[in-house]
């Protein structure tokens, strides 16, 4: 048998080529590995630094279609968003959706701490049955010219019910849609295990005596339940629910027997402010509070309100008012829930222009936020601020709000007044060092005068 050598040698080669090459391949594909292995890796790292701080939850109205939200019980019309644990006595929860058909609305209830971020407690821990279920009391609009549905729902109710007090956010959302909620809304459950003594008081600064509201307190406490109180309990106070005006205390200047006081002290303070603003729109057929004119027009009522007075100097004067809150009525028809009408409601304000400062409606109608639905424009032909919501039927109160580089401030357009009559809101929480959770011992609401 005769081999041609020269193609003997040819085959080696290319055997010797076909093995190199195979290998490169290999040595690339484990190199590109690697480097996926480190870059993958890399993207890791950097996105867990780059990730956001959890932010505590709002008050807040995401949709402009949510209207009316409401807190009351079935013997009291201005209720507190607020349980009293094993009181039986649920807290009803009302809005409106402007819609002309119904859709599937569910609630999610989220336990929170103190400062309103999410706790670290179990769903389960918290909550006894569901802690996301359906709004089934809904009602479709007959009568008024803007259609909406109503929907109330109860807390607690046959399927939910609080096995722990504290901060609560009820997140309100169309079915299948919790990431974009309609609303978030505070709730409270307090065990009123606790009694608070709050006492309100001059300032004990003459020259602002007549402006300020100063307080002292006390509040008992069960020692064999709480674990050092100096550390552990902590109490907020608000100004008619005004988030940008409240004060937190903490360590008691001594405790008595089981009562820790609170001494009186120059920085616990208040501006005493004004009676809250007041207008009665609960007929659109006659005349009522305040109201200048109403006008139908491109299907919707107009209402313009008498214009406002600036009273930063004014002489105080007082009266009754409902301390920022609003209830819904209808003398036109019969049930005020799904038959009272939306009208666009006019505010009017005439004063000079202020520079760099933002001027806000502010309360209930408000949902308590410094929202900019509700934000005052300057019209430069007339010389005032104005602005225009759609409000449904009712009575409310409202004042407004100065909001600039330096803070919040009702006093530089509504005045301050030692003699006005507020609402204070405490509230006393423990942090439970075996729940691991902030949970509220006390909530009360105390006037001033």
């Amino acid at each position: 048998m005769i081999i041609n050598n020269s193609n003997s040698l040819r085959l080696e080669l290319i055997l010797f080529a076909f093995v190199v090459l195979v290998n490169n391949c290999m040595m690339k594909q484990k190199l590109q590995v690697v480097d996926d292995y480190y870059v993958n890796s890399e993207n890791q790292e950097n996105k867990s630094l780059l990730k956001k701080e959890e932010l505590p939850f709002e008050q807040k109205i995401f949709s402009k279609d949510f209207k009316s939200l409401t807190f009351s019980t079935r013997s009291l019309i201005l209720g507190e968003p607020l349980y009293n644990m094993n009181s039986k006595i649920p807290i009803i929860i009302n809005f409106d959706l402007l819609r002309n058909h119904g859709e599937s609305i569910q609630y999610e209830i989220i336990h929170c701490n103190k400062d309103w971020k999410k706790s670290d407690i179990l769903t389960m821990d918290a909550i006894d049955g569901f802690d996301i279920d359906y709004i089934e009391n809904q009602e479709i609009s007959y009568g008024p010219v803007q259609q909406y549905v109503n929907y109330n729902f109860e807390l607690p109710n046959n399927n939910t019910d609080f096995l722990i007090s504290g901060n609560y956010i009820l997140k309100i959302f169309i079915e299948g849609q919790a990431e974009n909620p309609l609303a978030t809304l505070k709730f409270y459950v307090s065990e009123q295990i606790s009694t608070i003594n709050f006492l309100v008081d001059k300032s004990r600064d003459v020259e602002q005596s007549k402006y300020l509201q100063a307080f002292e307190m006390e509040c008992t406490y069960n020692s064999n339940d709480i674990v050092d109180p100096y550390e552990n309990i902590s109490i907020n106070i608000q100004q008619n629910h005004q988030e940008f005006d409240q004060y937190w205390l903490s360590g008691p200047n001594f405790i008595k027997e089981n009562k820790l006081v609170f001494l009186p002290s120059d920085d616990q303070i208040f501006n005493g402010g004004n009676e809250f603003r007041f207008f009665d729109m609960s007929s659109f057929r006659n005349g009522s509070q305040r109201i200048e004119n109403m006008v139908f027009n491109d299907t919707i009522f107009n209402i313009n309100l008498k214009k406002d007075v600036r009273r930063s100097y004014k002489q105080y004067l007082q009266y009754k008012d409902m301390n920022g809150r609003f209830f819904i009525r209808t003398y036109d028809f019969d049930d005020a829930n799904s038959q009272a009408d939306y009208g666009m409601v006019n505010f009017r304000l005439p004063m000079k222009q202020i520079k760099n400062d933002s001027i806000y409606l502010f309360g209930q109608l408000t949902n308590w936020a410094i929202d900019n639905d509700f934000l005052m424009t300057y019209d430069t032909i007339n010389n005032y601020y104005q602005n225009k919501c759609l409000l449904k039927q009712g009575y409310y109160n409202y004042i407004y709000i100065l909001k600039n580089s330096d803070g919040i401030s009702t006093r530089k357009i509504e005045g301050a007044h030692f003699e006005s009559n507020n609402e204070y809101i405490l509230k006393m929480y423990y942090k439970d060092p075996l729940n691991l959770c902030d949970r509220i011992l006390s909530y009360k609401v105390v006037k001033s005068n």
